[in-house]
């Protein structure tokens, strides 16, 4: 994300200077080096939502379970991916380690924020981002209360 506390963006940094230059040379050492996920964009975002429904999709199609809704969990060695979808076919997604407990809970807890602070909005529509400080208020702290140990148990 950045050298020196100047932000890069791919292997440049918004000094122009080339980020593999930067790290050759000997006299900007020491070097502070902020790591991180980039930002994804409107249209990066759209686009994973896409493959994911389409992974959806076809997950519900090639289960041997009849009438099955899709994919409710996948497992990698790095990452556990759950999905909870709604009645109304919204679907809620979390990636967690893989030795996470209690993510059903979680999933829930999620959805209770959402039907109560986005759905309930008058000036919400369906499939529109949600922009509602009450939303984000609630929703952060869920997430904060995940973190805790014993959601599980509320």
């Amino acid at each position: 994300l950045g050298i020196n506390g100047i932000p890069a963006e791919g292997r440049v940094l918004a000094d122009k200077r080339d980020i593999l230059e930067v790290l050759a040379t000997e006299s900007n050492y020491p070097i502070n080096i902020k790591f991180g996920r980039p930002h994804l964009t409107t249209n990066e975002r759209i686009m994973l939502t896409s493959m994911l429904h389409s992974l959806f999709a076809i997950g519900s199609q090639l289960s041997p379970e009849p009438h099955s809704s899709g994919i409710q969990s996948l497992e990698t060695d790095t990452f556990k991916l759950h999905c909870h979808q709604t009645m109304t076919g919204v679907k809620f997604v979390i990636i967690t380690d893989p030795k996470q407990s209690h993510v059903d809970a979680l999933l829930k807890k999620l959805y209770e924020v959402y039907s109560d602070y986005a759905l309930k909005n008058p000036f919400y529509s369906l499939d529109m981002p949600i922009r509602a400080e009450l939303f984000d208020v609630n929703l952060q702290a869920v997430m904060e209360q995940a973190d805790k140990p014993g959601l599980g148990n509320n």
